[in-house]
């Protein structure tokens, strides 16, 4: 069989804190499959050329979002046309947005275990399939810039990133949006950019924050992204208002649904540009980027995910 490839990375918090989970998953997967632990970008591209010389049938990710969308990223660069193995994302980091959508809980040893076991007993997988986003020379499910970036610069900022760290910056948001305080107007401050979708300019040239998703969570439970299970499409978002204007609609994009709120601009889409008067730092998976002015996003390929 062509086997499981697995990549973990130990910079990820879940094994900084406990190294000895690096030896675990090294004896779950013992030698029915390849486990490579990658230090870096150039580690990345050379696994990627390693498992597509194996022709691997399953591709594991032992890591947060940030690792996935860095590894998938090398990964389709790497194997160009040819399709992409199916995906297991075993979880492992801070961030896990992207599992979490699919439907996939549990422990990176636990899920890695079950997946090898079920792999070699020719038990079937129940899988999904969700698209990946190409994000100019990157790939990933989730892209923002304005609102959506700044948020997590301060998430990253104050404090050891966690789930407790991003609902106390959500928490810190809301009560300054309630009085149109620094700390959320700064969050909110306006941008100038022209967004192009499908081909289309859309109407406003101010934006509060731009973002999209393939997948349909960003984050902290808000089903902002509820048209991105139509197949080779993502759902593209707009809104420029004041942070107090936002803080009625958000019950209704925490649940999924149109929030009503003015100057908010949202499609299904296969193609979005976007052009900015200045550059903006972004963020694409959690992972921050320093400023750039142009972002041309398309459906990338469309991933097989293993749920269990």
């Amino acid at each position: 069989m062509p086997g499981i490839g697995v990549v973990l990375n130990p910079h990820s918090k879940r094994y900084k804190n406990d190294p000895e989970k690096l030896h675990r998953m090294g004896f779950i997967v013992g030698e029915k499959a390849s486990l490579a632990s990658t230090q870096n970008l150039t580690d990345i591209r050379r696994v990627a050329e390693e498992f597509k010389r194996k022709e691997i049938e399953i591709l594991a990710l032992s890591g947060g979002d940030g690792t996935n969308h860095l590894t998938l990223t090398h990964f389709f660069e790497v194997y160009g046309d040819q399709p992409l193995p199916k995906i297991a994302l075993l979880r492992g980091g801070t961030l896990n947005t992207v599992a979490y959508s699919c439907g996939i809980f549990g422990s990176p040893e636990k899920n890695l275990s079950n997946l090898i076991y079920k792999y070699h007993e020719d038990e079937p997988f129940e899988t999904t399939e969700v698209d990946l986003m190409q994000i100019n020379d990157k790939c990933g499910f989730i892209w923002g810039c304005g609102v959506i970036s700044k948020f997590m610069e301060a998430y990253y900022k104050n404090g050891i990133p966690s789930p407790p760290q991003a609902a106390w910056i959500l928490m810190k948001s809301v009560g300054s949006a309630l009085i149109n305080g620094p700390f959320a107007s700064h969050m909110f401050e306006p941008m100038e950019a022209e967004v192009t979708v499908d081909g289309k300019k859309w109407e406003m040239n101010t934006y509060s924050a731009i973002f999209s998703g393939s997948i349909p969570y960003l984050g902290l439970g808000f089903k902002v992204f509820y048209l991105a299970r139509k197949v080779k499409k993502f759902h593209a978002i707009g809104f420029c208002v004041k942070p107090r204007t936002v803080l009625p609609h958000v019950p209704l994009m925490f649940l999924g649904k149109p929030s009503g709120c003015p100057n908010h601009l949202e499609q299904a889409t296969n193609e979005m540009v976007v052009k900015l008067a200045k550059p903006s730092g972004y963020t694409i998976d959690g992972d921050l980027y320093p400023p750039t002015d142009t972002f041309v996003i398309k459906t990338g390929p469309r991933l097989t995910i293993i749920v269990k």
